[in-house]
């Protein structure tokens, strides 16, 4: 699309009969302790009006307090997607006392293409009417009002709007209207944090409007660690649906009706089932092919963002984003004879979509399944490495739920997880009883799953000996000079499993605290799971992926060793940690184990945490101490020197009177 056909898609005109334009007029008071980033929004006003066709108002009213916000508010950008937006500009002012400064907005704008996820291989086609306001200063309010009308044809009509009653800023006002024509139905589901009442109304032409309004609205609480699912403000979904089947029919009619296999595919489709000879081993190999040979990247213009491309071109460019990769697995395996299907997911709030209004924008990623011997297997076609391992050993990212897009298609909780050892250390400490003497220090590490998968992501950039040496440079940090070996490497493919081995030496591996020696061990146990202590917490706390990691630390020597010598468990509810300690015929052992039972921890699971942190601590690495010989102290040897010179004189008398005694 060129910039004269954008500009067809931009109009000027006063607010429509629809809008209840909102009067303002500045306080004589402003509470600076509310305008930290500089600015001070006095109103935030959203309209939409739900036909089939929908219009989506909003306008915000904003004062420049200091310095610091000036070019933010001075230079005014609206993003909007001239394939199905209508952008209407009503006004934009800037208010300067009792001045009311009119912008002339329709010869002052530029229109461009700002492609702000390019870097992430995604084309959108969003425009930009961007224009920089003429004489800003501080103290001046800026006050914008426009209007977007249109939503992607694919949605049948259908619409979601998200009704947001707080933010991570202050509001001074809050006004939100939605306006439903008396042949439409609304459904409304509040946020977790709640939202205010609203008050329903039925108006004069039919339509049904539903107000909220809200005066001193205080900015949210909000931590940056917390599960994406989380959501740290009031508001609430607003959707013409109420059901997930029904946002499956919707969303899959694009992915339906394509059975035009390009010829190339079909070749490809039999050269995998000549290869192979079970069905397991097909849907791996198909899968990998996808993966191997189609090359991300994301036309989303237009209801590109929503519809995948025809088979033909998919395979024609090997380029395609996550649902034409999906689409791509789906129908490979359909032929192959396995039932399988795209499926639509959400990465960051997938665990808790079973508790939201069923709705269009529920979801921000594709995947594909398919069902085999029993059970169902999801794949991620915009891998960007073939997984590795046989069907029971490839990786599954567990997303919470999805939503299968077939006939009769509902929301469904993907896998129950169960905790898996996909990262193990296993070192081997050779401990010199001698000073000067060589110390030995052998590493496996083992890694499983996603993890492997992660290792082959990386091998992929750099050599493995780059990859290991940020752990050179640890064993540096802790033993001073030491030589790390060149690392050996073991893929497994089928199993998903991949071993790096290394071994290090080093002369002088001892640290000293007071009179005795300690010796730290390599590799931590349990910092894959720990944070900083952050004091109080009110939301959850994202932990990661259900896991189980392993690190067994045995020492070969001589030496008399003093180490924890008591087993300890931890239980967090969503973690656990461990510590085993015992002697073998080997040398002292040392198991550390962390699971992850799921992907967060309550609130009150972290402050447990962070209360054992310090103790945690001091079972993570292994400081193992080999206490000082026992030496006489100054007064012991005082009292042993007068016994001995006191006692001598007494004893030469005893022997000469004794002599004496026997002569006579």
């Amino acid at each position: 699309m060129f910039e004269e056909e954008v500009r067809r898609h931009i109009r000027f005109a006063p607010e429509p009969d629809w809008v209840k334009v909102q009067p303002f007029r500045r306080p004589p008071a402003l509470d600076q302790s509310k305008a930290p980033y500089g600015f001070y929004t006095w109103l935030v006003d959203d309209q939409s009006r739900l036909d089939i066709r929908p219009s989506r108002y909003n306008r915000t009213i904003e004062e420049v307090v200091n310095l610091s916000s000036l070019s933010y508010l001075a230079n005014v950008t609206l993003p909007f997607n001239p394939y199905y937006d209508d952008l209407t500009i009503h006004h934009i002012r800037i208010l300067r006392g009792d001045e009311v400064i009119e912008v002339d907005v329709q010869s002052r704008y530029i229109v461009m293409r700002r492609e702000r996820s390019f870097e992430r291989l995604v084309l959108d086609g969003r425009w930009t009417l961007a224009i920089t306001l003429p004489d800003v200063r501080v103290g001046d309010i800026i006050d914008t009002a426009m209007t977007l009308t249109g939503d992607p044809a694919c949605f049948q009509g259908e619409f979601s709007v998200p009704v947001m009653l707080q933010n991570v800023i202050y509001w001074d006002r809050r006004y939100a209207r939605l306006l439903v024509p008396p042949e439409r139905q609304m459904y409304m589901q509040p946020f977790p944090l709640g939202w205010t009442e609203p008050k329903v109304s039925k108006l004069d032409d039919g339509y049904s409007e539903i107000l909220f309004e809200a005066d001193h609205v205080r900015e949210c609480d909000f931590e940056d660690d917390a599960p994406g699912w989380v959501m740290p403000v009031r508001g609430a979904y607003a959707s013409s649906i109420d059901n997930w089947p029904r946002v499956a029919d919707v969303m899959r009619a694009g992915f339906e009706g394509d059975d035009d296999y390009p010829e190339g595919l079909l070749e490809v489709i039999r050269q995998i089932e000549a290869d192979h000879k079970e069905t397991k081993d097909r849907i791996v190999a198909a899968v990998r092919w996808v993966q191997e040979s189609i090359r991300y990247f994301a036309f989303s213009f237009g209801e590109g963002g929503f519809v995948p491309r025809s088979l033909k071109e998919i395979f024609a460019d090997r380029i395609g984003d996550c649902k034409d990769v999906s689409k791509m697995i789906a129908a490979m395996l359909t032929k192959m004879g396995v039932e399988s299907w795209p499926a639509l997911v959400d990465t960051k709030r997938g665990f808790d979509l079973i508790n939201t209004q069923p709705r269009l924008g529920s979801f921000n990623h594709c995947i594909s399944m398919c069902a085999h011997e029993g059970r169902m297997y999801w794949f991620e076609g915009t891998s960007d490495v073939a997984q590795g391992g046989d069907l029971d050993h490839m990786a599954q990212n567990d997303l919470g739920y999805a939503l299968i897009l077939k006939p009769g298609g509902d929301l469904i909780r993907m896998m129950e997880k169960a905790p898996g050892l996909d990262y193990e250390v296993r070192e081997v400490i050779h401990l010199p009883d001698k000073k000067g003497e060589e110390t030995l220090i052998e590493i496996d590490y083992i890694y499983r799953g996603a993890r492997a998968d992660g290792v082959r992501r990386e091998l992929r950039h750099q050599s493995l000996t780059s990859y290991v040496e940020d752990r050179c440079a640890l064993f540096s940090y802790i033993y001073g000079m030491n030589m790390c070996a060149i690392p050996q490497m073991v893929d497994d493919r089928r199993l998903n499993e991949i071993t790096i081995t290394t071994l290090v030496t080093t002369d002088n591996p001892w640290h000293t605290n007071g009179e005795a020696r300690v010796f730290f061990s390599p590799e931590s146990g349990f910092d894959y799971v720990l944070e900083e202590p952050e004091g109080r917490r009110r939301f959850p706390f994202d932990i990661g992926d259900v896991r189980e990691g392993r690190i067994t630390t045995l020492i070969k020597t001589a030496l008399p060793l003093t180490w924890p010598d008591k087993a300890k468990i931890w239980d967090f509810g969503g973690l656990r940690l461990s510590f085993t300690p015992r002697q073998t015929a080997e040398g002292y052992e040392a198991v550390r184990d962390y699971t992850v039972l799921r992907p967060w921890l309550s609130a009150d699971e972290k402050m447990a945490l962070d209360r054992a942190y310090t103790e945690i601590g001091t079972y993570d690495r292994m400081s193992i101490c080999v206490p000082p010989k026992p030496v006489a102290t100054w007064r012991s040897g005082l009292v042993t020197r007068v016994a001995i010179w006191a006692g001598l004189p007494v004893a030469g008398l005893l022997v000469w009177l004794m002599s004496r005694f026997v002569l006579s």
